[in-house]
């Protein structure tokens, strides 16, 4: 048959960018169709670990807004210590600049980029695929859903439904200089939330990203948490330029993520870090997984993309399970034990030291929970007992 593009993918953001550049330069006709015009805000605490800047080829210095090499760890603003890295952990970027960055990149590579084309819907037809963006409506033999938590790519193909979903609520706060100074280099993470969360400053060069995660059946309470956390951050009067929530959906199971001609990458398949809620890394690895496996797919007329789930499966499926032992074992026993948990936190800094490991790429969440086997079957029973 012949198509208008051999993929279309829809979603520009680090995972779809990251899919489109790498196909394009395997000579492959690809389409990005991005719902808005680059650059737009994007809610996000928008650190990128330093694991994540290696992955990609090509430099974002332009657009790091600041170096973070150190973690400032509170219990509901109250009991604090720091963790040093010694060396940078993650970079902070606006998601509008680093998105539009990493999609510039996929144009440069050949890839055609559509901005402003909302997808409306994606049928089966002629053996692939019709996507009705915009006014219009463009065919491919392959299509992907980049398109984040609330994917219409997986709603229409049936893939990545029924995950489990966490809430966040991000402010970006307009500081006092006195505040920007106080945050640079450091993030503020501050634990203690029911039933569990946490809270977040990470610092850019004239704003603060302020946040709050929380399971979502706690959505209702985020407001509320979010401007307490503001007052005890001393920033209950600082001027707020925008409050936006926002779902972080992810996979713990074996949710569909691929099948006939079609797959998932992201946030659209939830790959994402339980103890941090941190998905830019797993959207970066899977668009270089889906390219691997869509190329070989098109180039043997092959049109199941289950390779690609196996190899999700495979590569990083473990180390987000490792990630959510890791979360639970420490906010539960954090809950049962709130002073104790945070005190050994603080004397015994194995968790930030292996979480700086982790955020280097040095390590995994999985390699560092097996360096403590006692650990791994502790927290099988803690989250037998621990509920979502």
């Amino acid at each position: 048959m012949s198509y208008d593009f051999d993929v279309i993918i829809a979603g520009g953001g680090p995972a779809g960018a990251t899919l489109a550049r790498a196909l394009a330069r395997q000579q492959l006709r690809v389409a990005v169709l991005e719902a808005r015009r680059m650059p737009r805000y994007k809610s996000c605490a928008g650190g990128i670990p330093i694991r994540t800047a290696a992955a990609l080829d090509f430099p974002i210095d332009a657009v790091v807004e600041d170096t973070v090499s150190g973690l400032d760890i509170t219990y509901l603003g109250q009991r604090r210590f720091q963790a040093q890295a010694g060396h940078p952990i993650a970079r902070m970027v606006m998601r509008d600049r680093f998105d539009q960055l990493l999609l510039e990149q996929a144009r440069v590579a050949g890839a055609v980029v559509h901005e402003g084309a909302v997808v409306r819907g994606v049928t089966r037809a002629d053996g692939g695929f019709r996507v009705r963006a915009g006014e219009g409506s463009l065919t491919s033999a392959v299509v992907v859903g980049a398109d984040g938590a609330n994917s219409r790519v997986g709603r229409d193909l049936a893939l990545g439904q029924g995950m489990f979903e966490n809430v966040a609520l991000e402010a970006e706060v307009s500081a006092p200089p006195v505040a920007l100074r106080r945050w640079r280099s450091l993030i503020n993470l501050d634990v203690g939330y029911s039933p569990w969360g946490y809270a977040w400053v990470f610092p850019k060069h004239d704003l603060l990203s302020i946040g709050l995660v929380l399971p979502e059946g706690a959505g209702a309470q985020l407001r509320a948490d979010l401007d307490g956390y503001l007052a005890r951050l001393g920033l209950a009067g600082a001027t707020v330029e925008r409050v936006v929530g926002h779902k972080i959906p992810a996979r713990r199971g074996h949710e569909p993520i691929a099948g006939e001609g079609a797959l998932l990458v992201g946030d659209a398949a939830g790959l994402t870090d339980e103890f941090t809620e941190e998905g830019i890394y797993y959207a970066v690895r899977s668009g270089q997984i889906a390219a691997r496996h869509i190329a070989r797919a098109l180039a043997e007329g092959r049109r199941f993309l289950g390779s690609y789930e196996r190899a999700v499966d495979r590569d990083l499926m473990p180390e987000l399970r490792a990630a959510r032992i890791v979360a639970r074992l420490f906010y539960t026993t954090l809950n049962r034990a709130p002073r104790l948990t945070f005190a050994l936190s603080h004397r015994v800094p194995y968790l930030w030291n292996a979480l700086f490991r982790v955020m280097r790429g040095e390590s995994t969440y999985d390699r560092e929970l097996n360096r403590w086997p006692f650990l791994t079957a502790y927290a099988r029973t803690v989250l037998r007992h621990a509920g979502p």
